[in-house]
């Protein structure tokens, strides 16, 4: 069986995305490429590489329509809510499955969507069995 171990996200402002992944949802940054036009996380079993692409205008596409989104299982939901709303994060969705106007007073119970700082959504969950086939 293949396994996922490394994905690639094309960035405008690098610094301001390692910033997001590494304070807000608690990716470890390992260090920069030699280019310095990219620079590798982890999130302890998967290499994250954010790549720099600068000048390039590429469109904001609402969520359903993204060119990539990905699905973070984390430890505590309430916490990486509070974080996210600190950071000023934009929320399309309160569940995963579903889309639905988030409250922002109100913290989902089991997942919800978000926009990271380049338009790609993230499904954020606390439940292990959010997505079928999955291991922890």
């Amino acid at each position: 069986m293949a396994q996922l171990r490394h994905v690639a996200l094309w960035c405008r402002d690098m610094e301001k995305s390692r910033r997001f992944y590494e304070e807000v949802i608690g990716w470890e940054f390992i260090g920069y490429r030699p280019s310095r036009r990219g620079l590798d996380m982890s999130d302890g079993t998967n290499n994250i590489t954010l790549l720099d692409y600068g000048t390039q205008e590429r469109p904001t596409l609402g969520e359903g329509h993204e060119y990539i989104h990905l699905g973070i299982l984390v430890d505590n939901l309430e916490d990486t809510w509070k974080r996210l709303h600190a950071w000023g994060a934009k929320f399309p969705s309160k569940t995963v499955k579903g889309r639905y106007d988030v409250d922002s007073n109100e913290i989902p119970d089991r997942a919800f969507k978000v926009f990271d700082p380049d338009g790609n959504i993230l499904d954020i969950t606390s439940d292990k069995k959010e997505w079928v086939g999955t291991a922890v």
